[in-house]
């Protein structure tokens, strides 16, 4: 009997870690520079905050607005990775940073991202802003409008690079916002943790101003940047299984400080929360009955995906409540259908409304005598 229960107990399962009480966080460690914040890039909770709607100018951390642009025309197919870009006059008489672009240089598209991403080349972000919007006047537009959609409230870009410029400016929290964005672009970070990389067809390389990329377990970006008004920033992000943490620092006063305060708060960030995934995007919730349409059923997804940030600790038991209401044709693709209520250890947390993935239009007559047609012969 001993030895069976010995080797009961060796098979069985340990308890799970998670079922411990949770744990006060640990409070956030000591951050030197005039500006800083912390936010869970799965579900967009704030962990820590100093100053962080101080408007201030962004240097080069402008460069996340500018991939994350030509990377979405990227992904939409709008332009293509191998597409041939050429350096425009405009481009060449950029300041700063560069890569000593010269006029009518042809290269693909995907060499001038590279340029910006790991190099941060000012010359290649107005060939990239050029290339995608005809001119960097253009391209800034766009910037701008896709700042107010994210809802980057404190933010006015005028220019792509983040040279100083009056009314260049940001906070800290945009750049989280922004940079909380830029993560799910498709392949944006696949360029951002790029430490080194050949450049010109092995005529030059490339090194990364972010050494957190090879210095901090699980950092692939975003971005650095630096000038005498800005100071140095940066908007970095590391992930461990499904946490992903950003942490966004300006105007440290040196490059020293800017690496201390961004890894310190990463390790408080990793060391005391975990993001936990709960609702995907277009994750089919159910297939809810139509009545008076040509087809029986619709299907049924959240609105937006949600997830939530957990303390160390915490046991993380969702329980998820789906409430549909009488569906009637015609639904339009995106109709709100009814709501899906989500709890986590027994306490209600979000009230997600679910709409229709796809449109269902009513039936005619002719639909409802196929119909019943099809009954008929069928059961014959």
């Amino acid at each position: 009997m001993a030895f069976v229960l010995a080797i009961m107990l060796a098979f069985c399962p340990a308890a799970p870690v998670g079922r411990a009480a949770p744990q006060e966080p640990v409070p956030p460690p000591r951050c030197d520079s005039p500006s800083a914040v912390v936010m869970d890039a799965v579900s967009g909770e704030v962990l820590f905050e100093k100053n962080a709607r101080e408007r201030r100018a962004p240097a080069s951390v402008t460069k996340i607005m500018t991939l994350l642009l030509t990377l979405e025309d990227v992904a939409a197919g709008k332009v293509s990775l191998r597409d041939q870009v050429s350096c425009s006059v405009n481009a060449w008489e950029m300041g700063g940073t560069e890569v000593w672009a010269e006029p009518g240089e042809v290269m693909e598209l995907e060499e001038w991202i590279k340029a910006v991403a790991v190099a941060s080349a000012n010359d290649a972000s107005v060939i990239l802003a050029e290339y995608i919007a005809g001119t960097e006047e253009a391209f800034v537009a766009r910037m701008n409008q896709r700042a107010r959609e994210l809802g980057m409230v404190d933010t006015t870009f005028q220019n792509s690079h983040g040279l100083d410029e009056e009314n260049h400016l940001t906070t800290a929290m945009d750049l989280a916002i922004l940079s909380r964005a830029a993560v799910s672009v498709p392949h944006l970070l696949d360029y951002t943790k790029i430490y080194q990389t050949p450049f010109r067809g092995g005529k030059n390389e490339l090194t990364n101003f972010n050494k957190l990329v090879v210095l901090y377990p699980g950092c692939d970006g975003l971005k650095t940047g630096y000038t005498d008004k800005a100071g140095y920033c940066i908007s970095a992000t590391a992930k461990d299984g499904d946490s992903r943490f950003i942490v966004v620092i300006m105007g440290a006063q040196t490059p020293d400080q800017r690496l201390a305060d961004a890894s310190r708060l990463l390790d408080w960030a990793f060391a005391n929360f975990r993001s936990l995934p709960v609702l995907d995007e277009d994750q089919v919730v159910a297939q809810a009955r139509v009545m008076k349409g040509k087809a029986d059923t619709v299907t049924v997804v959240p609105e937006r995906a949600f997830a939530v940030t957990l303390r160390r600790g915490q046991r993380g038991e969702v329980k998820q409540y789906v409430d549909i209401g009488k569906v009637i044709a015609p639904v339009a693709k995106g109709a709100a259908v009814g709501t899906i209520t989500i709890e986590v250890d027994g306490e209600k947390v979000a009230q997600i409304p679910l709409v229709a993935k796809e449109s269902v239009e009513r039936a005619s007559f002719l639909d409802y005598a196929l119909r019943y047609f099809r009954a008929f012969t069928v059961g014959r």
